[in-house]
């Protein structure tokens, strides 16, 4: 099978494969977000420009993934432009693309590198050494232990002479049933 560029049009099969949406989601979209304009062929066929893909992965995200309702999208494209979705769309599509560790940016670029010291004047400098990666290691965040429950105070006791006047009555059902039972 060979793959389209990034580039190329796509049907709205093929946009759907690549979403991971139904055409009719699609379609339904259309009538919901007036930014999502396919180019229409003879025979009313969608072609999606790539502009158009990383508009509506950009939507799929905040519906799908963030739980945000269709109308809090309109407002928020309303607000921020339809270019804001489409950047959110292209930087999922980049982040989710699988990539060798080497060609990876492992330390943000807001963290500076320290400055490099100058090498002592009588010690001779050693090249760095860039080990090379021979696994890749997934880390599993430890789950956060529930915070342990406060102590329920006993509740205040209240008129005891109901429980004192059943507490006598059952002691004299207990002195009745000792009486029976050792006269059998």
């Amino acid at each position: 099978m060979r793959m389209k560029t990034t580039r190329a049009f796509r049907t709205i099969s093929e946009a759907g494969d690549e979403l991971g949406l139904q055409p009719h989601v699609l379609r339904f979209w259309e009538s919901k977000f007036s930014d999502i304009k396919p180019i229409k062929r003879g025979g009313g066929r969608r072609f999606y420009r790539p502009e158009d893909i990383e508009f509506l992965r950009g939507i799929k995200t905040l519906l799908h993934d963030e739980k945000h309702p269709i109308k809090d999208v309109q407002k928020l494209i309303a607000k921020s432009g339809a270019n804001r979705i489409i950047e959110l769309g292209r930087s999922v599509e980049e982040a989710s693309r699988e990539r060798e560790v080497k060609d990876m940016t492992l330390v943000p670029s807001r963290i500076e590198k320290p400055e490099a010291e100058s090498p002592a004047p009588n010690k001779p400098q050693t090249p760095a050494v860039t080990p090379k990666p021979t696994f890749v290691a997934k880390v599993t965040p430890a789950p956060i232990p529930a915070p342990a429950p406060e102590p329920v105070a006993p509740p205040e006791p209240k008129d005891m002479s109901g429980l004192e006047d059943a507490l006598a009555r059952l002691q004299a059902l207990k002195g009745q049933w000792d009486a029976f039972d050792s006269s059998k």
